[in-house]
């Protein structure tokens, strides 16, 4: 069993202006004693209990402003602009009546029960869970206004049990397409990215003209909008990994990207939005991934990226890639991030250098020292790399 962790946000029904202003005070109430606890040196603040801070707010919040600031966002932290409240499990209770759910928490004028708005099967699920306690452990509540609109930000932690996987998905990530996600028999899914590099440019050109303006406010909302753009664009292209691997029941397989961000690249590709490795979310989408995964008690696993889209992923030997296509040594075409993906999803990397000069496939190169890791030798090739090795690499190629 997987212990998987999650947020729901959920807006509260039908909330009325005094409850909004009663919300108000609160989160000025937080904001304000976080900012006076920042003043206090960190050996003191370890000292602190509710009893020595004078605040309007009930113990059940100043207690957990206290413990935050304890740890390391009180060490980071200079000033809050708001500290939005926050209750821990015993705090907050989750309740129904007929087909309503509603949550009650403390707040500046005490514990409130307010409605919550379920609009979907997903969150109805989990909050039925929650009721039940049986395989649910119910985290924080935090009060958040986002946009103007009110939310209560529940954590959760329950039991996923683990899915046995048959098969293997591997997932090539990219520029020209956002990622490429393909079983070892070729079976594919592609995503492109040509729409998402015309809106990055397009942002960059408005972000130049509001600077050049000074309307930096404008520019930060500007900012603010792409990042939540993309983040929606992440969670689609995740979720449709995801639903391709439980259909082909697979674990998926993404390359190490870590790093790529100071790998080489032309000055002109940099200041091109479009171009610009330190423009794409790669790891966004990986996480995303990673969580959708383990919500479906499968796993996301790691591999280096070298040579991913330059090996053929029939033989194993490096050919050629030129754009989106790839050219093996014997003249087969194919898709250059279909063949990564298929590498991908078919063995986990380079173990150490390859002699790229050499038209040897990667597989047979094992008994040389050079090799992948985790192909399925036949006893002949075993034998024969077997008596090349010394006894250190013999330990490795038995493990």
């Amino acid at each position: 069993m997987k212990r998987v962790t999650t947020t729901l946000k959920l807006k509260f029904l039908g909330l009325n202006a005094v409850k909004a202003e009663m919300f108000d005070q609160t989160v000025c109430a937080t904001t304000e004693l976080a900012n006076e606890l920042l003043r206090i040196s960190p050996k003191e603040r370890k000292a602190l209990t509710t009893a020595k801070v004078v605040t309007p707010l009930k113990s059940a919040l100043s207690n957990q402003v206290i413990r935050v600031l304890k740890g390391k966002a009180g060490q980071r932290a200079k000033h809050f602009k708001v500290f939005w409240p926050e209750v821990n499990n015993q705090n907050w209770k989750l309740h129904k009546v007929g087909s309503t759910y509603s949550v009650s928490f403390p707040t500046i004028q005490g514990d409130k029960r307010v409605p919550l708005e379920v609009s979907s099967s997903y969150y109805a699920e989990r909050l039925e869970r929650i009721l039940a306690e049986q395989d649910c452990e119910r985290g924080t509540l935090k009060l958040m206004q986002i946009r103007g609109v009110w939310y209560a930000v529940l954590s959760i932690t329950w039991d996923v049990p683990e899915v046995k996987s048959t098969e293997r998905l591997g997932v090539d990530r990219g520029q020209n397409r956002l990622a490429v996600a393909a079983t070892r028999w070729g079976r594919a899914v592609f995503f492109g990215g040509g729409e998402v590099a015309y809106r990055r440019r397009r942002f960059q050109k408005r972000r130049a003209q509001l600077q050049q303006a000074g309307k930096y406010r404008a520019l930060k909302r500007l900012e603010r909008k792409e990042a939540r753009w993309m983040r929606a664009v992440n969670h689609t292209v995740s979720r449709r990994i995801v639903r391709f691997a439980n259909a082909v029941n697979a674990d998926v397989w993404m390359e190490d990207l870590s790093g790529i961000r100071q790998s080489r690249q032309s000055q002109k590709a940099r200041s091109d939005a479009g171009k610009s490795r330190h423009t794409w979310s790669y790891y966004d989408l990986e996480w995303k991934v990673a969580y959708k995964l383990e919500m479906a008690g499968r796993t996301l696993h790691k591999r280096p990226a070298a040579y991913t889209s330059k090996t053929d992923h029939r033989t194993g030997l490096i050919g050629k890639r030129s754009g989106h296509l790839f050219t093996g040594q014997d003249g087969y075409c194919c898709d250059a991030d279909w063949n990564a993906a298929i590498n991908i999803a078919q063995w986990d990397g380079f173990s150490c250098p390859l002699s790229l000069k050499e038209a040897l496939p990667v597989i047979g190169r094992v008994g040389s020292g050079d090799g992948v890791v985790g192909n399925p030798l036949n006893s002949l090739v075993l034998c024969t790399a077997r008596s090349a090795l010394n006894p250190s690499q013999l330990q490795a190629v038995g493990s």
